[in-house]
C-alpha cells in the first residue's frame, strides 16, 4: 500500500491535493467493516427468528398428531380428505423442521467466519494506521513550519520584553518572560518527574533572530535616556561631612594617615660580665642553642644573678 499523496502548502493546493492516506487502503477497511456489521447484525437476529420458526414446527406437529388421531374416528367417506391434509401438514412439518435446522446451521457458518474476518479488518487498520501516521508526520512538519512563521512576529515582541527586563528588571516583566511558552511541535515533549513536569521543547519565542537582535537594539536606543539616568542614581551615594569620614586602610595593613608607626624604643642593660642578657623583662638562654635549660645551666643562672645583686649593692655603698 503505498502511499502517493503530497501535502499542500496552500488552501488552493489542499483542495486538490490526493488524499493523505491510500484510498484503496481505506475502501478495504469499509469494506471489511461493512461485512462485519452484516455478519453481526445476521447473527443478532437469528435466535428470534430460530425461535419463532420453532413454535411454528411445534404448532404444526401438534396440528399432525391431532389430525392422525382423528383417522381412528373418521367415517369411511371421509378417510380419503383427512389422510391428504395428513400428508400435507406432514410436509409443512418436515418444511419448518428443516427451516429451523438451516436457521441454525446458518448461525454457525457465520460464527465459524467471524474470526477469519477479524484479522482481515485487523490487518486492513495496520496499513491504514501506518499510512495515517506517516501523513500526520507530512502535516506536523507543514504545521510546524506555518507555527514557526507565525510566531515572528511574537518573537520580536518577546525580544523587547527580554530587553526590557534586562534594562529596567521589573517583576510583571520577569513573570513573563518565565510563563510565556510556545512550544516547537516538531521537538514537542512533555517529561513528568513524578512530582511535578518540565516541558523538553525549545521556547519558540526566546529564538534570536536578526530581527529580534534588532528590536532588542531598537528598544535599548529608546530606553536610553532612562536606563542611564537609572544607572547614575545607582551609583549616587548620601553625603558624608568630613568629620565622619574614615581614612581608607587597606585590609591587613597596620599604617595609618601617618604611614607605618615607629616601634617603642627597647631599653637594654648590658653588663660587661653578662654581655647578651637583656634586663627589661625578657629573658634569653645563652648555651646549647637547644632552648632546654639543663640543672648546670640553671645553677650557672643563679649565680650570675647573685652576682648582679652584690655589684648593685657596692655601687650603693
Amino acid at each position: 500500500m503505498k502511499r502517493t499523496n503530497q501535502i499542500a502548502s496552500n488552501a488552493e493546493a489542499t483542495k486538490s491535493a490526493e488524499p493523505l492516506v491510500d484510498a484503496d487502503a481505506i475502501n478495504e477497511l469499509n469494506e471489511l467493516l461493512s461485512q462485519r456489521r452484516k455478519l453481526d447484525d445476521a447473527v443478532d437476529e437469528a435466535p428470534g427468528q430460530i425461535a419463532a420458526a420453532e413454535r411454528e414446527l411445534s404448532g404444526l406437529r401438534a396440528d399432525l398428531a391431532a389430525r392422525e388421531a382423528d383417522v381412528v374416528f373418521v367415517d369411511d367417506s371421509k378417510l380419503a380428505a383427512l389422510q391428504k391434509e395428513i400428508a400435507k401438514l406432514a410436509d409443512a412439518v418436515d418444511a419448518k423442521d428443516l427451516a429451523v435446522r438451516r436457521l441454525k446451521a446458518r448461525v454457525e457458518a457465520l460464527e465459524a467466519r467471524a474470526p477469519e474476518l477479524d484479522s482481515k479488518i485487523d490487518l486492513a487498520i495496520g496499513f491504514v494506521r501506518v499510512d495515517a501516521n506517516m501523513a500526520a508526520q507530512d502535516v506536523q512538519a507543514e504545521l510546524a513550519e506555518e507555527l514557526r512563521s507565525a510566531v515572528a512576529k511574537a518573537q520580536v515582541i518577546y525580544a523587547k520584553v527580554r530587553a526590557l527586563q534586562r534594562l529596567v528588571p521589573m517583576d510583571r516583566t520577569s513573570d513573563f518572560l518565565i510563563s510565556a511558552y510556545v512550544p516547537d511541535l516538531e521537538s514537542c515533549m512533555r517529561v513528568n518527574t513524578g512530582t511535578g513536569h518540565y516541558d523538553a521543547a525549545p521556547n519558540l519565542l526566546a529564538a534570536a533572530t536578526d530581527e529580534t537582535k534588532a528590536a532588542e537594539a531598537e528598544l535599548a536606543e529608546l530606553m536610553k535616556p532612562i536606563t542611564d539616568a537609572v544607572h547614575a542614581g545607582r551609583k549616587h551615594r548620601p553625603y558624608v561631612p568630613l568629620s565622619r569620614r574614615q581614612p581608607y586602610i587597606i585590609k591587613g595593613s597596620n599604617e595609618g594617615i601617618g604611614g607605618k608607626p615607629e616601634a617603642p624604643p627597647v631599653r637594654v642593660v648590658e653588663q660587661p660580665a653578662f654581655k647578651g642578657y637583656r634586663i627589661d623583662g625578657e629573658y634569653q638562654v645563652k648555651g646549647d642553642q637547644s632552648g632546654v635549660r639543663t640543672r648546670q645551666a640553671a645553677a650557672t643562672e643563679m649565680d650570675m644573678g647573685r652576682a648582679i645583686m652584690h655589684a648593685a649593692d657596692s655601687a650603693r655603698q
